[in-house]
């Protein structure tokens, strides 16, 4: 994370951060934390996309009504 002097423009955002990165909520906090005006991912070495877990469908019951 890299931090950034001047706020990123709305059209921006996407360019400079990588939200699927599992360490991104981190990040964002940190920024806050230290009033940071905003960052940018781009350098960041500890990318690591989130692992996205797909919902399981319940098989169908055997009870007869």
């Amino acid at each position: 994370m890299k931090r950034l002097d001047e706020t990123l423009d709305i059209r921006e955002i996407s360019l400079h951060r990588k939200d699927d990165c599992k360490f991104y909520d981190k990040c964002l906090n940190e920024a806050s934390a230290k009033r940071w005006r905003s960052f940018s991912c781009l350098d960041c070495r500890k990318f690591e996309k989130k692992v996205q877990q797909t919902p399981r469908l319940r098989r169908a019951s055997n009870l007869v009504w």
